[in-house]
């Protein structure tokens, strides 16, 4: 890692800090969020200075989670910013924390597992219906039946008893828990459950970092089992490209909003594990820019969502439509992530779905148009949810508050970063 390099983003964090400093003290009159700002500049000076490509993707997924957590604490009302909402967000930072950082595969089972635990909680605690208990152990029992076989080949790998010659069961049994978590399409369907009934600031964390679990995961695997995963998972590329596509198609008829923007992360999700799994350099670079940019941006989608709801008191995008001429702010915010949810540039998105699409070609030249399709359809939702959700006039008889100073700063705190690391992408040159 050359000095110039260091000193460049030393110095680009730095600035950032005191835009988040004065933002904080000006805007909020906070000081807790200046220290935990200055946790996430410490963090990341901690770790820069090494330059391992696994060391230097752990601190990108852990500085996500502390910045998405963040944005998570802004977005909580006042009425319901209790010390045991905060104590479950500090839980789950700790959570993913283990989970990026630690070498154990034991230990990153258990920080696996355990993040699934405040997002339980969050969602019986402040979802919005009844139905939440329903989605809560549909969750529950998804991610925990599926993890078991991970568990025993974990083991296995503990005790060197893993050979070349395990089958293709073997493969399966390592990646159904990353594939719940991702998630794949197939094994999605509690994905859009726990997000309909969870609340804003629960579906951030879960489309955030949540789904970033089984990316990574796959990742850390594949750095002792790549040929094996290599091998293995033609079928699960194919099967995920083509998941992807229909649910693009899925995405056309969802008339709740929030069902499909978690349609949207699932086929985000499709197209990173298909450029994972070809074990291509180009692969892993475009995964991990497609999942910090996705991040970012559906996270702001989720938080853009908890605001028109906060306003309208429905999610549906027929009752939603005219907000462009009653609160032209809010119109442009869905615009901005809206046109960043289908790759315009200068988003992280772009860049990480030309390296997974280019990945995809050369692992089977065959896929092109299979990812035509994909490509079409994944960015045509996101002109259909901003047109339909904000070009038409319905609310002419009613007038909504516009959004406040702070409101405004929680989305740019969201766009910056997923437009401004586009200016150097080899911070994610692995």
């Amino acid at each position: 890692m050359s000095w110039v390099w260091l000193l460049s983003n030393f110095f680009s964090i730095f600035m950032l800090e005191v835009f988040l400093g004065i933002c904080f003290v000006v805007v909020m009159k906070d000081w807790f969020f200046v220290s935990y700002s200055l946790i996430f500049f410490i963090v990341y000076l901690f770790f820069s200075m090494n330059d391992s490509g696994e060391m230097l993707i752990k601190v990108i997924f852990m500085l996500l989670s502390l910045w998405l957590v963040i944005m998570m604490l802004m977005s909580v009302s006042q009425s319901l910013k209790t010390l045991d909402l905060l104590f479950i967000f500090i839980w789950l930072l700790f959570s993913l924390f283990v989970v990026f950082y630690v070498d154990s595969f034991i230990l990153f089972y258990l920080g696996f597992e355990m993040s699934v635990i405040p997002i339980l909680l969050i969602l019986f605690g402040w979802g919005y219906q009844p139905d939440r208990l329903e989605a809560g152990f549909y969750m529950l029992i998804y991610t925990v039946l599926f993890s078991l076989p991970l568990l025993l080949k974990i083991f296995y790998l503990d005790n060197l008893v893993f050979s070349s010659g395990e089958t293709s069961l073997s493969f399966f049994m390592f990646v159904m828990a990353f594939l719940v978590k991702l998630p794949m399409v197939g094994l999605h369907f509690w994905l859009p459950r726990a997000h309909v009934e969870a609340p804003v600031f629960g579906s951030m964390i879960l489309a955030g970092v949540m789904l970033k679990l089984g990316g990574y995961g796959v990742f850390k695997l594949s750095l002792i089992l790549g040929d094996f995963f290599f091998k293995n998972s033609k079928i699960l590329i194919v099967f995920s490209l083509l998941g992807g596509a229909l649910l693009s198609g899925i995405c056309f008829v969802q008339s709740d909003l929030k069902l499909l923007i978690a349609y949207s992360s699932i086929v985000h999700m499709s197209i990173v594990l298909s450029g994972l799994l070809t074990m291509h350099n180009l692969g892993l670079s475009g995964s991990v820019m497609m999942m910090v940019g996705h991040g970012f941006c559906s996270s702001g989608l989720f938080c853009i969502l908890g605001l028109t709801y906060n306003r309208s008191m429905t999610r549906s995008i027929i009752m939603n439509k005219g907000f462009i001429s009653v609160i032209p702010i809010c119109s442009f915010w869905w615009f901005m992530f809206c046109s960043s949810n289908l790759s315009f540039p200068p988003c992280l998105n772009l860049p990480g779905e030309l390296f997974l699409f280019l990945s995809i070609i050369v692992y089977n030249n065959y896929m092109y148009m299979i990812l035509g399709v994909f490509g079409v359809l994944s960015s045509l939702y996101s002109v259909y949810l901003f047109s339909f959700s904000q070009q038409s006039f319905s609310w002419s008889f009613y007038s909504f508050k516009s959004f406040s100073l702070f409101e405004s700063l929680l989305m740019l705190l969201h766009w910056i970063p997923l437009n401004i690391l586009i200016l150097d992408l080899s911070i994610m040159n692995f």
